[in-house]
């Protein structure tokens, strides 16, 4: 097993899934706007990008790199949009899979663009980690009266949006430093997500929530430190690793999602919103099945 990518890109989708728990209860308990939300993410991103900057100075790198790494931010940003909108209205534990089936996106891009290969069991474990994502986003009267709602093809597209910026994001590794990259990154994601919301309402609102104490240490902790982990060890995977198979581990967030929620239901049900009857244990249990079932596959083959 190639340790140097295969551990960072599993540590970090267990950071986020911790952190996307924490979205879910920012949003739908705490009922924090949507377009505040926004801005706090962005502006905690551009700020740990300003202090990365002021660190270590402005990148000695090709325009193309660096337009890779802001263009993978932006691109994000965009993505960020519709899966914390779907998020508010949703359940966290089917709205996430659906989001991470962006590793048959990264993969595809990643063999037509970046040169990349795939053997039969590399096409065999995206295709288990995309096919757990559905079997989890899916609730059978939904599939006999014709399907998903439109909110899933939302996050169909937000998936496919974060597999181009994964792949811009590789392509930018091959000349920043993790570091550089995850600032510019950063940047890029503010400028999508953050930007279009900064309105004096929308910064009151999020003052006076990070001003309660109730709400602020938790807050900082989630969207503070969380996202610097989680990118930390992403970009560490996207820099030795090949972007198909670093994004399908990237995927397995539904896993530790599933685990932690069901061995705190009680919680869930009430802090989350989160359902636990027969039939949604059963199925994100098949889910989880064939991710891991990915998981597995990668790993050993490395």
């Amino acid at each position: 097993m190639e340790l140097s990518w295969v551990l960072p890109a599993i540590a970090s989708p267990l950071i986020y899934a911790m952190v996307s728990i924490g979205d879910k209860w920012i949003l739908s308990t705490l009922k924090l706007r949507i377009e505040s939300f926004n801005l706090f993410v962005g502006g905690t991103q551009l700020g740990i990008s300003l202090v990365i900057l002021l660190i270590l100075g402005i990148p000695n790198a090709s325009l193309s790199a660096l337009a890779a790494a802001l263009g993978g931010g932006m691109i994000w940003g965009v993505a960020l949009i519709l899966l914390f909108m779907a998020l508010r209205r949703e359940q966290i534990g089917r709205v996430v899979p659906v989001s991470q089936t962006s590793p048959v996106f990264a993969a595809i891009l990643g063999v037509v663009f970046l040169g990349e290969h795939l053997e039969w069991w590399g096409w065999l474990a995206v295709l288990l980690v995309v096919a757990g994502a559905v079997i989890v986003s899916a609730e059978p009267h939904q599939l006999l009266s014709g399907g998903f709602r439109k909110i899933y093809l939302w996050l169909v597209l937000a998936a496919a949006l974060i597999g181009i910026a994964q792949v811009l994001l590789k392509v930018s590794s091959d000349e920043l430093s993790m570091w550089h990259n995850m600032s510019l990154r950063g940047i890029g994601l503010f400028t999508t997500l953050a930007t279009p919301v900064l309105r004096p309402s929308v910064i009151r609102g999020l003052g006076s929530f990070v001003t309660t104490k109730k709400t602020a240490i938790p807050v900082l902790v989630i969207e503070g430190l969380g996202p610097i982990l989680g990118n930390g060890f992403l970009l560490l995977a996207l820099a030795n690793g090949p972007v198909s198979l670093v994004s399908a581990l990237l995927g397995t967030r539904p896993i530790f999602i599933l685990l932690i929620t069901l061995a705190f239901a009680p919680l869930a049900k009430t802090a989350l919103a989160e359902e636990f009857t027969r039939g949604d244990i059963i199925t994100k249990t098949i889910s989880t099945a064939a991710v891991v079932g990915g998981v597995v596959i990668i790993s050993l083959a490395s």
